[in-house]
């Protein structure tokens, strides 16, 4: 199976078709199987390369402290695409990979062409005022991930009713979730100033939501407008992860903006 040994853990990738590199990030509660239906297309047509993140999925433990933890995921990923020989890709991130994703771009952007965000907007500031009391809130909630995964299947289904696809691939990353280092990153994610260093991006953006929750697109469209140079695409009849709920319309979006910028021939031209 592909393994790699790098920066103190090992980490589970795949890697396949050629051409354009795209990378593809998940978020902090799954693994990479939560971009199989893009996988699958888009290896037809380019370099595709999935992985999980350390702590996540079949890689290695986190074995660093929290405040750490973004950045050596991002350590990690320059070093994979060091091993795969990949100088510069296009970055597609879900949710808290997003966080990831944007702190990537920041520390180099020489190794990203653009980026794609989906269902991403900018954390919580938990120094404003009311903003601790929901933090402990929110740490208390996340103790019910330590209860049987077989407890939030049926709830599962019922919200994913209508997106077969995404509840099957959901329900799997459920039932192998790694509970405590999810806590760990997501403690992680409270420490890291994600707006601050996402503003200061200056390649393509593409912003990416569903529109069937509405606090969430609001927060989405509040972040696209932050950006230097973004553009935001929202899917009908999408929720959380929009990617997996409209694979079909996801994947055409992509491949569409990705010709518009020149991904393609930027690429063999060794940009």
């Amino acid at each position: 199976m592909p393994y790699i040994e790098l920066n103190g853990t090992s980490l589970y990738y795949e890697m396949s078709g050629s051409g354009l590199p795209i990378v593809f990030i998940h978020d902090y509660s799954t693994s990479h199987h939560l971009f199989e239906p893009q996988a699958d297309y888009f290896s037809k047509r380019v370099k595709v390369i999935v992985f999980d993140l350390r702590g996540n999925g079949q890689s290695g433990k986190m074995d660093v402290e929290i405040s750490r933890i973004v950045d050596t995921q991002c350590e990690d990923l320059k070093l994979l695409l060091d091993a795969l020989s990949v100088e510069k890709a296009v970055i597609v991130a879900c949710s808290s990979g997003a966080v990831l994703a944007q702190k990537f771009a920041y520390l180099y952007p020489e190794r990203v062409m653009n980026m794609v965000l989906v269902d991403s907007y900018f954390q919580e500031d938990y120094t404003a005022r009311g903003s601790k009391m929901k933090g402990i809130f929110e740490v208390c909630a996340w103790a019910a991930h330590y209860l049987p995964a077989e407890m939030f299947i049926r709830s599962l289904r019922i919200t994913y009713n209508k997106w077969l696809s995404a509840y099957h691939i959901l329900r799997k990353e459920l039932v192998h979730e790694r509970t405590t280092e999810l806590i760990k990153q997501r403690l992680a994610l409270r420490q890291t100033d994600s707006y601050g260093f996402a503003l200061r991006l200056q390649i393509p953006v593409l912003v990416v939501s569903g529109n069937q929750n509405e606090w969430a697109l609001e927060q989405v469209i509040r972040t696209a407008g932050k950006y230097p140079s973004a553009r935001l695409a929202i899917l009908e009849d999408a929720m959380y992860p929009t990617h997996l709920c409209q694979p079909q319309l996801f994947n055409r979006i992509l491949l569409d903006y990705l010709r518009e910028q020149h991904s393609f021939q930027r690429a063999a031209a060794g940009n």
